[in-house]
């Protein structure tokens, strides 16, 4: 791609393209994209996502603790969602 999407709307065109969706996962992925930019952080992905479920973008599917004891909440994103993605650039569409 040749532009970077600001990071919540790479979340939600992510979670477009994956079954689950999580903080974890996510900081995963997309660190080769975004590993340089100050807001990539385990918290502010959560945030972003938090705020994305807030608004009916993505939906929760599954919460629960991991080995370490810290709760994992995976996501799904909505038909809602899939809606809002008409509005990326052309480059990041299918």
């Amino acid at each position: 791609m040749a532009d970077l999407l600001p990071l919540k709307f790479r979340i939600l065109h992510y979670a477009s393209k994956a079954k689950d969706v999580s903080a974890n996962i996510l900081l995963q992925d997309l660190k080769g994209e975004y590993g340089s930019d100050g807001q990539f952080s385990k918290k502010m992905l959560s945030h972003h996502l938090d705020s994305l479920r807030a608004v009916g973008m993505i939906e929760v599917t599954e919460a629960d603790f991991d080995t370490n004891g810290e709760l994992v909440i995976k996501y799904q994103i909505t038909d809602y969602g899939k809606d809002r993605l008409k509005y990326l650039p052309p480059a990041w569409k299918n």
